[in-house]
């Protein structure tokens, strides 16, 4: 046993337990606070050292340290770290055998462990909790504190009873430590675990080595090609975060394929072992890249990661800058990228309306409870096939049933085995739990609408984050995001960059200068038809807008490809989740400012082309451009999509100008085709109206194609 005392020099410990040569910021607060006895929260960023408090207290205090953390795949790592450097400790988690669990407890009671790492539902054992009864418990140490509140990203129910268990155990100075908590995160902590006069060391949230990068990515194409050029110029180790277990798959394999680079999936699909074989590999260095879900997750610790990046957008902020965090722990310079696509947030929203159980789901539950489990005992596996619930949904409904005391939980004999005893369930309760799962779908959409505006913003990223934490010190950063970038270079003036010239690049400014000027957001197909000055029904309200039909003689086609170009080389961004929309990214307001030549590629036109048909349609002759679309060689399908309008307008005005003997109805419809409608006409002697024409022809035959013919032959009639 190693006891130190309370007198001990903590610099010197530091040197000669751990080899740092001086306190990083806030740990030797958080330490005096701790050996003082007075319980702290201590919240750091990533990497910052949060761990060294509580194992270097474990060596000044005299009793058992006890480190609560959901890190079970990293205890046995952070064990074997402490007993080399001669600190006596242990883990007691899932992973060990019955046998290996009771000799580590008996090991525990008998005072042979400094520190004693354990998950949060180890507390449903009885034997561990009486264990804990029998020994001086100096220290409750809660890592990854967060998971307590839920408020916090990543809330997990089994944290809720540590409250109660800190009471039962005396109780001990306790120690609850996170990187990712907001202001509202930080004080449910203090409340839930009942620490109303705990000390707060808040350090700040600022990484300085980070750069932060967002880049828009409209299409999974495009998505798949920014990646294919990111890792191109990039080296060095690298995470790469999904949505997905089958996303985390085909990304994989599209960097072995495509990018010519070493990368592994990870996933909750994949076995123990090969996640354990994949996160080893990556750990010692032998493996530069993994694909992930968020199950590659806390604890992740390699100093060399050059970047992180998300192919996804996460579903908060919070996790968002925990996992980007994961890069340059060693202090140099790293990435922490996100590739962003509006759509990416569907995915979070179908999670948000449905990780929650219904009062249906609580109600079958209670029903199963009520069997005969009750006295033997379930586990989560046979909940799920008895009722039909994924395991985690009927965890979560297990919790709200206890909470609303509609079962009585006992503690674990053998972990893993559920014990209850089922209560009655009255609506009252079933309402309370209704209104709790909205208010915490409410906060889940808001939480969504942070990372959404961090993506979106032109303003500092770095800022956005620091603001998001609630701290309000300094964002200094040698680098700091991609929109500090491009103001710095505004600011800079970049030697004044080339006026735009040609037609193409002059092209490029009028698209950026309608979007600034336009009074409501638009989409992508939307602003070519602005742009094309359709006429539809729908385009009206722009009719006025500026810039309107500025580009009547290109193709949509051309005018959709020129605003995806202005997407793939930054200067637009979509934004919006549902209905994506557009706007202008800071290099896009910079290019605007200046009149810089932006370098496009666009099909030249005719010079005076788009005036002599703005000032046509301008004219009414909105009719006269179809027949001279016609003329030009234009199918009635080609002309309807040219003029984003509907096929049946395009041959309304055909007929038109059939009956004024502008076209010739050949034009129009083939000679096979009219025969048959002529001979109907013939039959029925009349055109005045079409319907019984109709009826007398192939269903293939539509009523444009019979006003067209009809119009032919009425005007022959008259001209005989």
């Amino acid at each position: 046993m190693v006891n130190l005392p309370l007198s001990l020099d903590l610099h010197a410990a530091l040197q000669d337990y751990f080899a740092f040569p001086a306190f990083r910021p806030g740990q030797e607060e958080a330490l005096n606070h701790v050996l003082n006895q007075r319980d702290a929260l201590v919240v750091m960023p990533t990497g910052s050292g949060k761990s060294l408090i509580y194992q270097l207290a474990a060596l000044a205090l005299p009793g058992t340290t006890l480190v609560v953390s959901p890190l079970v795949a990293l205890m046995k790592d952070q064990v074997d770290s402490l007993t080399r450097r001669n600190l006596p400790a242990t883990f007691i988690n899932s992973t060990l055998d019955s046998a290996e669990q009771n000799r580590r407890l008996r090991a525990l009671a008998a005072g042979e462990y400094k520190i004693v790492l354990v998950a949060p539902e180890r507390f449903r054992s009885r034997p561990f909790r009486e264990t804990l009864s029998r020994i001086s418990l100096s220290l409750l140490a809660l890592d990854e504190a967060h998971c307590l509140s839920q408020w916090g990203h990543d809330f997990r129910p089994d944290y809720l009873r540590l409250a109660d268990a800190r009471r039962e155990f005396n109780p001990p100075v306790t120690l609850a430590l996170t990187a990712t908590a907001t202001p509202r995160v930080q004080d449910d902590i203090i409340h839930m675990l009942g620490l109303p006069h705990a000390a707060r060391v808040i350090t700040g949230f600022n990484r300085p080595n980070l750069v932060f990068e967002v880049f828009s990515t409209p299409s999974p194409t495009a998505k798949l090609a920014l990646l294919r050029d990111f890792l191109n110029d990039t080296e060095g180790a690298g995470l790469i975060y999904v949505g997905t277990r089958r996303d985390a798959e085909e990304v994989a394999a599209f960097i072995r394929n495509d990018c010519k680079r070493e990368a592994q999936p990870y996933h909750a699909g994949l076995d123990s072992a090969t996640r354990a074989r994949i996160q080893d590999a990556f750990m010692a260095g032998d493996l530069p890249l993994v694909v992930a879900t968020n199950a590659f997750g806390m604890g992740i610790d390699r100093p060399d990661v050059r970047f992180v990046l998300h192919y996804s957008v996460p579903g908060t902020l919070e996790a968002y800058y925990q996992e980007a965090g994961r890069a340059g722990r060693d202090g140099l310079a790293a990435r922490a990228v996100l590739l962003y696509s509006p759509r990416d947030t569907s995915l979070h929203e179908f999670f948000i309306e449905n990780d929650s159980p219904s009062a249906a789901d609580l109600r079958a539950i209670h029903n199963f409870l009520l069997g005969p489990v009750t006295q033997t005992g379930f586990n989560l596996a046979e909940l799920e096939a008895a009722t039909g619930l994924p395991q985690t949904k009927a965890r979560v409904a297990l919790e709200q049933l206890e909470a609303a005391h509609a079962l009585r939980r006992a503690p674990d004999e053998m972990f893993g085995v559920i014990r209850v005893e089922a209560l009655p369930l009255p609506e009252a309760a079933l309402k309370k739990i209704a209104a709790q799962v909205a208010a915490r779908r409410e906060h889940k959409r808001d939480q969504l609408a942070r990372i959404v505006d961090y993506a979106e913003t032109n303003e500092c990223r770095r800022r956005s984050i620091l603001k998001h934490f609630g701290d309000t010190g300094a964002a200094d950063a040698p680098v700091c995001c991609d929109n500090c970038i491009a103001q710095a270079e505004i600011s800079a003036g970049e030697a004044a960059p080339r006026a735009a010239q040609s037609q193409s690049e002059r092209a490029a400014l009028i698209v950026l200068d309608t979007l600034t000027h336009l009074k409501w957001e638009i989409g992508k197909g939307k602003l070519a038809h602005l742009l094309k000055g359709a006429t539809s029904k729908e385009m009206e309200r722009y009719a006025r807008a500026r810039n309107f039909g500025k580009f009547a003689a290109l193709s949509l086609r051309d005018i959709e490809a020129l605003i995806g170009q202005l997407l793939d080389a930054g200067y637009l961004k979509q934004v919006g989740s549902r209905l994506p929309t557009l706007k202008l990214t800071p290099r896009g307001e910079n290019a605007l400012k200046t009149r810089a030549a932006i370098q496009v590629t666009l099909r030249p036109v005719r010079a005076g082309a788009t005036e002599r048909l703005q000032a046509q349609r301008a004219a009414g002759g909105t009719v006269y451009l179809t027949g001279d679309l016609l003329q030009r060689g234009l199918t009635p399908e080609q002309i309807a999509a040219e003029r984003a309008l509907s096929l049946s307008t395009i041959y309304s005005h055909l007929a038109q100008l059939i009956t004024q003997g502008k076209v010739d109805v050949n034009a129009v419809a083939p000679l096979a085709i009219q025969t048959q409608i002529r001979a109907a006409i013939e039959a029925e002697g009349s055109v005045q109206y079409l319907a019984p024409l109709k009826r007398r022809l192939p269903e293939t035959i539509g009523y444009d194609v019979i006003r067209c013919v009809a119009e032919a032959w009425r005007r022959e009639q008259e001209n005989k």
